[in-house]
């Protein structure tokens, strides 16, 4: 529910994420979405992978809409010999259980989509990508829908007040619309 502040989801690559691959940029293992609970003694339980999100892939930085019954986060897969690239995926929560994962398929198959921060009336995106004509390396992206389950629109550069040259990642919103997140490019 909305006021179980008991539960934290986070993203790891301690040793038992799924799959036994190492991340070739960082030499971690691949990471997965995890649970920890805080029982009646206000300890943080042992995490565990949170069950029926995590792939044999890279699975990452969730967020969740305001109500929680819906999570977005990012899977990055290896092929033999190439990068496929990362993509947003996103699942439904009916009671404890998680929906299989599906693509947004918010870009292009070749194009990495990432990073995944959802506004708190649900209708916005803001996201992580490389497109073509941004502000320099990955730069942050908006897309809207007009309601819950609706297409989401094509998405929109922030612009130079926000992307610079350098790298911007890990957007996060707050629910009165404050807009956070890490940059490479400012002093």
């Amino acid at each position: 529910g909305r006021d179980d502040h008991g539960l934290i989801y986070f993203t790891s690559s301690r040793d038992d994420a799924a799959g036994n691959k190492t991340h070739g940029a960082t030499g971690q293992n691949f990471t997965d979405i995890f649970e920890s609970r805080l029982d009646k003694k206000s300890k943080w339980s042992t995490p565990v992978p949170v069950e029926g999100i995590n792939s044999e892939f890279e699975d990452g930085t969730p967020c969740f809409s305001s109500d929680f019954s819906e999570i977005y986060f990012t899977r990055c897969e290896v092929g033999k010999r190439e990068k496929k690239g990362c993509v947003i995926m996103y699942a439904t929560r009916t009671g404890d259980k998680w929906s299989k994962p599906q693509d947004i398929k918010i870009l292009p198959d070749s194009l990495i989509a990432a990073h995944p921060a959802l506004s708190a009336d649900g209708l916005t995106l803001y996201f992580v990508s490389e497109l073509p004509g941004g502000s320099g390396q990955k730069d942050i992206y908006s897309a809207t829908r007009e309601a819950d389950n609706s297409s989401w629109s094509t998405p929109r550069n922030l612009g130079p007040d926000i992307n610079t040259s350098g790298n911007e990642l890990f957007p996060f919103v707050r629910e009165n619309g404050t807009l956070y997140f890490a940059s490479d490019g400012r002093i």
